[in-house]
């Protein structure tokens, strides 16, 4: 006996609404390919069939208890890849639920009050390498005062000293230093954007990115590929991510 849940690329618990997007979404693309192959027609002919029983409330009992008594069948290499796709699937869309939790937090971390840290003492300031090439090196300075520490350009390194007061700006989550206050430094009390700002700054479309993959990942109704693709891509960038609020 044909087994229909197979045929629509759904599980033996599915609801009565996924077993209908799985129709449509199969409908759609094989009545495309059924002008010009036969196989896609019969393909056609099965999907319909299917829906025909495990749309109907009724004749998917009959259908159900009848699909338990037959004997089990082997599947094939394409159905048991369909299989452990359809596992990933499961997987690659919690990944992608937890990814844009993190970016809903990194929104969360830039849309609340910033933290203002007044007359902070600069206890130490010392150069770090910002720069992985050897021929464009690239310096700066990493600061601490009493409750941050961020990084400096090393073109307005001359701005913050040791034994300086400075007031520095902090997002309240996360403790990103998004700005930087020198009242006596040469340039004026204006406040300047150290390295650690940066993900809210220069880099904020790569969290934007991020986000909008990770939230394809979780949308109901698509692919099993296209969960465990956007996972891949999301994964990627969440490192990228993670690079740029950690490194700068």
């Amino acid at each position: 006996m044909q087994n229909y849940y197979r045929v629509l690329g759904v599980g033996l618990t599915a609801t009565a609404q996924e077993i209908e997007k799985a129709y449509l979404r199969q409908r759609t693309r094989l009545k495309r390919l059924a002008a010009a192959d036969r196989a896609m027609k019969a393909r056609l002919a099965e999907v319909e069939t299917g829906y025909d029983i495990l749309g109907n409330s009724r004749r998917r009992v009959a259908y159900d208890l009848l699909l338990a008594q037959e004997p089990p069948v082997p599947a094939s290499a394409a159905q048991r890849a369909d299989e452990r796709m359809a596992g990933w699937a499961v997987w690659a869309r919690r990944f992608n639920a937890a990814v844009l939790g993190c970016c809903l937090l990194l929104g969360l971390d830039w849309a609340l009050p910033l933290r203002h840290y007044r007359h902070e003492t600069v206890r130490s300031r010392f150069p770090v390498s910002v720069s992985a090439s050897l021929s464009s090196p690239q310096l700066a300075y990493r600061v601490h005062t009493e409750h941050t520490t961020f990084r400096l350009p090393s073109a307005i390194g001359y701005r913050v000293r040791e034994d300086q007061r400075i007031d520095v700006w902090q997002t309240p989550l996360l403790g990103v230093v998004s700005k930087v206050s020198a009242p006596d430094s040469p340039d004026g009390p204006a406040p300047f954007q150290p390295y650690g700002g940066t993900i809210y700054g220069t880099f904020f479309l790569l969290p934007l990115l991020l986000a909008a993959v990770a939230g394809v990942g979780v949308w109901p109704g698509h692919r099993a590929e296209t969960y465990v693709n956007t996972a891949a891509v999301s994964g990627l960038l969440a490192i990228l991510t993670l690079v740029v609020l950690l490194w700068f």
